[in-house]
């Protein structure tokens, strides 16, 4: 395939641009790891039959559901490319054993020298990219090598949307063959800047990995227990006006206060001491129960705190940042509350505010009032935990579904 001259001149300006930012990314101690395999000065691979990039830790859990499906079908050569040392690690614990001959490697940069150089060595067939991982210089010489080229588990916010929008001529140069998307909003806009590809749903692979709702349903006691979890720092003082609230509501109240970061616990101290709220850090006293709040200063209890809830909010959403997991929440027994920043979890879909597995409030006020009908009005949670399997088993299957598609695709006459 040839490409007109005014892509030709946009590669050339990008391989231009490449050779003055390599130096300065190299800097960067994300990027310094691994720089000699990034720039192809150390090759780490051969051969692959499917080239399957997953950009960090999220992608890469998605490649190991990919490449356990594929298993099913057959063995082939695979090459796993990722950007970071955490993606590589988690490929290295959950793509091996599936009986594929397996290659790990560092992306290389986009520089169109250095794809060039990689598509030659690799000689896949067919390239598979996770999510929103666009490289245009080597979707462009899969191109040119008339290979073939997919987007699996496709999303794509209103924001990338109108950065990519700026490039069209490009993209429509560099299309995939196929897309699969992971909503049918989600394929909209891919489709917006990939008119011409065919673009479908497929639910998101991520379901695949989530494990069904089974809990212990906790003895109802007098004291009524809220967690509020993973609370970031731009939202704290929305946090303890919550706080004051429900417990000049509930004196009774215990509330259980997750922090997303341990070093923000000095200040939170600090914060209810001055407004006369007592409280106790987990690690000085494991056992206490007489105080109003406790600081859980250490990781990894969430979770079993989620099945003694009665009611929880989830953090990272009072504040435009995004949101936390609210998912762990529902699948622990307990419908959460969360603010209207959850842009990180658009994913889930709007089933789930449906089907009541999370409640949602504009600001703090009506998170507030939804926190407070929680408290007052407790759910079965035999009842939650049977939509919650429910709503998860509606959603499993993208895994193989995705994996059809590449076998297809990966059969298909060029």
């Amino acid at each position: 395939m040839t490409f007109p001259m005014h892509i030709r001149i946009f590669f050339s300006l990008y391989r231009l641009l490449w050779f003055f930012i390599t130096p300065i990314l190299l800097c960067a101690p994300r990027l310094r790891e691994g720089a000699a395999e990034r720039t192809l000065k150390e090759v780490k691979f051969s051969k692959a039959d499917i080239w399957l990039h997953a950009a960090s830790v999220g992608e890469a859990y998605i490649a190991g559901d990919i490449v356990r499906e594929l298993g099913k079908v057959g063995k082939f050569d695979i090459l796993l490319t990722t950007n970071t040392r955490q993606g590589k690690e988690i490929i290295a614990k959950n793509c091996m054993d599936y009986g594929h001959r397996i290659q790990v490697a560092y992306m290389v940069f986009d520089n169109p020298a250095l794809v060039k150089k990689a598509v030659a060595i690799a000689d896949p067939k067919l390239l598979v990219l996770i999510e929103l991982e666009l490289w245009p210089a080597l979707m462009a010489r899969m191109k040119q090598q008339g290979k073939k080229l997919m987007i699996v588990n496709g999303r794509m916010t209103e924001k990338s949307l109108r950065g990519y929008q700026k490039a069209l001529f490009l993209w429509k140069a560099v299309a995939p063959d196929v897309i699969l998307a992971i909503s049918k909003a989600d394929g909209d806009r891919l489709r917006t800047i990939f008119p011409e590809t065919p673009t479908r749903y497929v639910s998101n692979i991520k379901f695949d990995r989530v494990k069904r709702c089974d809990i212990t349903v906790k003895e109802t006691g007098k004291e009524k227990i809220l967690v509020l979890a993973s609370i970031r720092r731009e939202e704290e003082a929305a946090v303890l006006f919550l706080m004051v609230e429900l417990l000049s509501i509930f004196p009774n109240l215990h509330i259980d206060l997750f922090p997303r970061h341990l070093h923000r616990v000095p200040q939170w101290q600090k914060l209810l001491a001055e407004r006369d709220i007592s409280f106790v850090l987990k690690t000085s006293s494991p056992e206490e129960t007489s105080c109003s709040v406790t600081i859980w200063d250490v990781f990894g209890e969430l979770l079993p705190a989620y099945q003694r809830a009665d009611s929880v909010f989830v953090g990272g959403s009072l504040a435009p940042l995004g949101g936390q997991n609210f998912m762990e929440a529902f699948m622990n027994g307990v419908i959460p509350v969360v603010g209207p920043s959850i842009s990180n979890f658009l994913w889930l879909g709007e089933e789930v505010f449906r089907e009541g597995l999370v409640k949602k409030g504009a600001d703090s006020k009506e998170v507030l009032q939804l926190l407070v009908d929680s408290l007052n009005t407790p759910v079965d949670k035999k009842i939650i935990r049977q939509k919650a399997n429910d709503f998860i088993r509606s959603k499993q299957g993208g895994s193989r579904k995705t994996c059809d598609a590449i076998v297809k695709l990966l059969n298909s006459e060029s």
